[in-house]
């Protein structure tokens, strides 16, 4: 079996949602900022909701990946 296409994947979920929880992050820190870079699309309270969401699919996306790596490691 294959693992490397799934291994491939769940760096790259890993990636996007490390970016999405640092980006609300600073939204809920730094709002004027974010809110001017982002044209108003991410406001506070939508930065707020999006890392408050976002905690536990980052969580587990991040065990399965110490999980790939400590099952598999690169030979």
């Amino acid at each position: 079996m294959d693992r490397k296409p799934i291994k491939k994947a769940v760096h790259i979920t890993l990636i996007i949602l490390i970016f999405i929880v640092i980006i609300s992050g600073l939204g809920i820190t730094y709002y004027r900022s974010i809110e001017f870079i982002t044209g108003g699309l991410l406001d506070k309270t939508l930065s707020f909701q999006l890392h408050t969401l976002l905690f536990l699919p980052f969580l587990l996306i991040l065990l399965i990946h110490i999980f790939f790596s400590w099952l598999w490691p690169k030979k």
